[in-house]
């Protein structure tokens, strides 16, 4: 189980919220832009992005078509900059709540031996506390947002482990990577479509069981490969 300091932690640190694009310009263009996320983030929540129209999501913030053009060519183009936001909120949440310089890599240890891969438990922690953004992943199957957060640690991965084993061939780095941040992707995508049945600090628990699994059996390769 999580320790105590972990289950206690202020909701606040892992809260989204919509942010407007910075080049949007004035405060009532920004403020447009943020309608517009808002009601796609809704309109996700009960349909798939291709399945949304710009009628139905302009009526839906009580804008004109004609503003959504202003800011937008399309809904792909509003989807990706929704999902840049949404990015760039989980990385501040990640370098506050985690050790990122070895994210998927870096297990923390509790007084009583548990062992969690932070950057798991915050992710998980952040969709939990979000729910119109779990719609975002759920709902677009195209979305590349929880690929791009844990890929960001991808160079990181590389460095460190060409140093512990300078002959190892990269290539089984990369499949290994690839193998443990799409099995990763998988579980949350499965947890939300499961309505997230699971308390989020079980679901935490097994999914750090399976990847530190996986951690191990990559370390005892690694090792007999370098003997």
């Amino acid at each position: 189980m999580a320790n105590k300091a972990q289950k206690n932690q202020d909701a606040s640190d892992f809260v989204i919220s919509f942010v407007a694009s910075p080049e949007k310009g004035d405060r009532r263009s920004r403020r447009t832009d943020m309608l517009l996320q808002e009601s796609l983030v809704q309109l996700l929540q009960k349909k798939n992005l291709r399945d949304i129209t710009v009628s139905e999501l302009t009526e839906n913030a009580d804008l004109s078509r004609t503003t959504f053009y202003l800011h937008y060519d399309n809904i792909d183009q509003l989807y990706n900059q929704l999902e840049a936001n949404l990015y760039q909120q989980f990385v501040k949440i990640l370098s506050a709540n985690t050790d990122n310089s070895h994210p998927v890599q870096h297990v923390a240890y509790a007084e009583d031996g548990t062992s969690t891969i932070p950057i798991i438990a915050s992710v998980c922690r952040t969709i939990e506390g979000n729910p119109l953004l779990a719609a975002t992943i759920v709902n677009n199957p195209n979305s590349q947002l929880l690929q791009r957060i844990y890929s960001a640690g991808y160079d990181s991965l590389i460095e460190n482990l060409l140093s512990q084993y300078p002959d190892l061939p990269k290539y089984k780095i990369d499949y290994y990577y690839s193998f443990l941040v799409n099995g990763i992707v998988g579980m949350i995508e499965t947890w939300l479509l499961r309505n997230q049945e699971e308390d989020v600090e079980e679901f935490i628990e097994l999914l750090t069981d399976y990847t530190l699994t996986h951690l191990q059996h990559l370390e005892k390769q690694l090792k007999q490969e370098d003997q």
